[in-house]
Parts: structure tokens; C-alpha cells; sequence
């Protein structure tokens, strides 16, 4: 279901409405993401920076990109997608660190390197969202380390709409045994897909609650994710 209420704020402050462009700009806005920022592992001044910079996207990017906000298309939260754009850069940037951190050293003043022209004016991020595809494939591999048997079981009743008496009926099992293995399967997949997010990137701190606000924000995160 669309939310109705971010859609009108954000339509009246990309109308130029200074109400509602009052109340994104705001610092209550403002000082959430970068608390969320701080929390997934940047510093202070990361935080406020990439923070800072994000809000200001919302109206006007640079180099005559269009207005972030002009991407929020209500099916989720607009905090939702303010945090996962956040996030998002966060991640980019750690990676951004670690590359310029395994560059080899170089006189400033002599001309440019291979290594550097990559690294030349403003980064622009890759045309695949970076964080939709590390929650992805963390997923995807959560997945294929469950108990097949179970994954089915909850396939059947959570996407299938299948009564668990029914699949009770069909196993010769009690109506319990089937919750219990549907309980402990979703269980696995929580801890799974966690355990390859950190592998992926150690420093990102995100928790189950994030990676499900995270999901609901992003229209096509499961597009491949279940077949």
C-alpha cells in the first residue's frame, strides 16, 4: 500500500512547498540519519557528512542529476528510502576507502596513474544498487543452506497460502511439528543471511529489523531472490 502522506509531502516540496521542504530538511531528519549512519559504522563525521549531502540530493543533486527525492515512489516509508540512499552511500564509501587504501603511494605533483583516473572527479556509483545486491545475495545464500524440506514447508504456507493442517495432513505429522519446522526454518534464514552480510562487509552493522525495513523500501530486492 502506498503511503499516502510521505507522497503529498514529497510532491509538495519537490513543488517547492516550504513547509515541506522544512520538514525533510529538518534536523530531527537530519541528526536520525546520521545516528542510523554512526550505528552501521561510520564516524562521527561520515555520518554528518554523508548525511548532510544526502538531504541536500533530496532537492537538487550535483552536476544536474535529478532530485533524489524525485525517485520515492511511496511503496514504502519515506524514512525507509532515506535510509537505505544513506546507507547505500555509506556503503560505497567504505569501499571507495578501501580501494584508495590499497593504492600504491605517489608524488601529488607528478601526473596521474592508471589507479588514479579511476578514482578522478566526482564517484559515481555503480548502476546496480550496491546495498539491494549484498542484501540479495546474502539471502540467496541464507537460502541455499536451509533444509530444503522446511524452505518448501514455509514456501507452501507463507507465499502459497497452503493451511498448515493440510500439509500436517499430507506429512502425517501434528499441526505443531509443521510450525515448529516453519518457526525454525525462518529462524535459520535470519541467522544465515546476517552471518553472509558480515562476511560480505564486516563493518556494516546492520540488524534483522534493518535488513526487513531495508527489503520493504526496495521494490525490486527479491526479483530473483525466491523462484
Amino acid at each position: 500500500m502506498a503511503h499516502e502522506e510521505d507522497i503529498a509531502l514529497v510532491e509538495a516540496a519537490l513543488a517547492g512547498d516550504v513547509a515541506a521542504s522544512t520538514r525533510i530538511r529538518s534536523d530531527e531528519i537530519t541528526s536520525w540519519l546520521t545516528a542510523v549512519l554512526a550505528k552501521r559504522g561510520a564516524s562521527q563525521t561520515e555520518a554528518q557528512d554523508l548525511a548532510a549531502d544526502l538531504i541536500a540530493d533530496c532537492f537538487g543533486a550535483r552536476e544536474g542529476k535529478p532530485p533524489l527525492l524525485e525517485s520515492y515512489n511511496g511503496q514504502g516509508p519515506l524514512r525507509g528510502f532515506l535510509s537505505r540512499a544513506a546507507i547505500n552511500r555509506l556503503i560505497d564509501l567504505k569501499r571507495r576507502q578501501k580501494f584508495q587504501g590499497n593504492l600504491p603511494e605517489r608524488n601529488l605533483e607528478s601526473g596521474p596513474t592508471d589507479e588514479f583516473d579511476l578514482l578522478a572527479g566526482e564517484y559515481d556509483a555503480p548502476t546496480d544498487d550496491a546495498l539491494v545486491a549484498l542484501l540479495r545475495d546474502s539471502l540467496i545464500t541464507a537460502f541455499s543452506k536451509c533444509n530444503p524440506r522446511d524452505l518448501m514447508l514455509m514456501r507452501l504456507v507463507a507465499i502459497h497460502g497452503v493451511r498448515q493442517e493440510a500439509i500436517a495432513a499430507m506429512f502425517g505429522w501434528s499441526q505443531s511439528k509443521v510450525s515448529r519446522a516453519i518457526g525454525g526454518v525462518m529462524e535459520e534464514i535470519r541467522e544465515k543471511t546476517l552471518e553472509e552480510m558480515r562476511k560480505s562487509d564486516p563493518w556494516l552493522e546492520l540488524e534483522w529489523d534493518d535488513f526487513v525495513s531495508l527489503c520493504r523500501s526496495s521494490s525490486d530486492f527479491l526479483v530473483g531472490a525466491m523462484r
